[in-house]
């Protein structure tokens, strides 16, 4: 895919850090593959703009500190009214809309393979071929992986007929993500891919990979506190309207404690409260791919006390950086009991994202013989 792993949603009109046929982190939408252009696509809002500014200084977090990051991306959101990106407890009803490509609709033809290869230790059988109105499924099984992965790509795919010319002549991305993966009873795992053309079922002779990516779910866990006793007591009275705390310009009696004892895939190298918003750098431990700021299924949920209430989050980076973002306001007014009683209010950061593992083979599939 060129320009890295990019996918646009078509339910939010947005762009992605995923691969397209991942799901949208925001409302559950699969992602597609990124048009050339969007006509009528609005301007960015102030908090796009000061997204990017923030992932354009990520860099620089380790060397002016995270409250001079903050201080510099932060204030200009929160003067314009916004930096919030909320995460729906249920995604919204989508929009009719005429460009989204997928496989619901009418199948025209199917075709049972049964062909295998193996290589490097994994069998990849190509299992069966779906084709309808304007796509086209195949079914694949994969044996000689570690339980508890699934297939979240293929990489360098090739359909050719008997006569070796390529039957995705258009060419497809270095790397199509998976529709479905799931384990199979027997062992191995079923995985599928959709491709946006139908193809040619008597044509297809062979099928080729050059790798498979390999995922599994990455979970940590960070525990934090906050102490602002002026968020607390007024939250105690029923807060009403937070913009005070954005224009707050300091809290010297503020505590903010974050701590990741657990984790194994990143490290927090940082933390502020400005403005009213929690507001955590972190930073990759491993190759970012394996760890759970890959941007692959990326998303931050954050929980109250007790863990009852889900907080306003988000976040936001490239590479092996990401700053996470909480709204202090909705952690005082979600805490249980009473928010003014002098005791730091608890929080709980979970980031998980699909961590990958790219493997490289050369699996031909053909039909046994020829």
């Amino acid at each position: 895919m060129a320009g890295g792993r990019q996918a646009w949603c078509p339910r939010c009109d947005e762009v992605r850090e995923a691969r397209p046929g991942a799901t949208c982190p925001v409302c559950g939408r699969q992602l597609l593959r990124v048009p050339p252009a969007r006509p009528g696509q609005p301007e960015p809002g102030p908090a796009d703009r000061a997204a990017r500014r923030l992932r354009t200084l990520l860099p620089l977090a380790g060397a002016v500190g995270v409250a001079l990051l903050v201080l510099a991306v932060v204030g200009s959101a929160f003067v314009a009214g916004r930096l919030t990106r909320t995460t729906p407890s249920a995604p919204a009803a989508a929009p009719p809309s005429t460009d989204v490509l997928d496989d619901q609709g009418p199948e025209t033809g199917r075709r049972d393979f049964g062909w295998g290869a193996k290589a490097g230790g994994i069998t990849v059988k190509l299992r069966s071929l779906t084709v309808g109105t304007g796509f086209s499924r195949l079914e694949l099984h994969v044996d000689g992986v570690r339980r508890g992965l699934d297939i979240s790509a293929l990489e360098r795919l090739r359909i050719r007929d008997a006569a070796g010319k390529d039957l995705l002549d258009r060419g497809e991305p270095a790397s199509i993500a998976t529709a479905a993966s799931r384990p199979n009873p027997s062992g191995g795992v079923d995985t599928e891919v959709v491709l946006d053309r139908p193809l040619d079922l008597a044509a297809v002779a062979s099928v080729e990979l050059g790798g498979l990516t390999l995922a599994r779910e990455v979970v940590e866990v960070l525990h934090g506190s906050l102490l602002d006793r002026e968020l607390q007591r007024k939250a105690a009275d029923t807060l009403d309207d937070g913009s005070w705390l954005a224009e707050r310009r300091s809290c010297p009696d503020c505590r903010l404690q974050v701590a990741c004892q657990d984790c194994r895939t990143l490290r927090v190298v940082g933390k502020a409260y400005r403005r009213g918003r929690v507001l955590i750098a972190v930073e990759a431990v491993d190759r970012v791919e394996r760890t759970a700021l890959n941007p692959t299924q990326r998303r931050v949920v954050v929980t109250g006390d007790g863990g009852a209430a889900e907080l306003t989050a988000w976040i936001d980076g490239t590479g092996g950086s990401a700053v996470i973002s909480v709204g202090a306001d909705v952690l005082a007014a979600t805490r249980i009991g009473d928010p003014d009683d002098g005791q730091p209010m608890p929080f709980d950061v979970r980031v998980q994202a699909q961590g990958e593992q790219a493997v490289r083979g050369a699996w031909t599939i053909r039909q046994a013989g020829s």
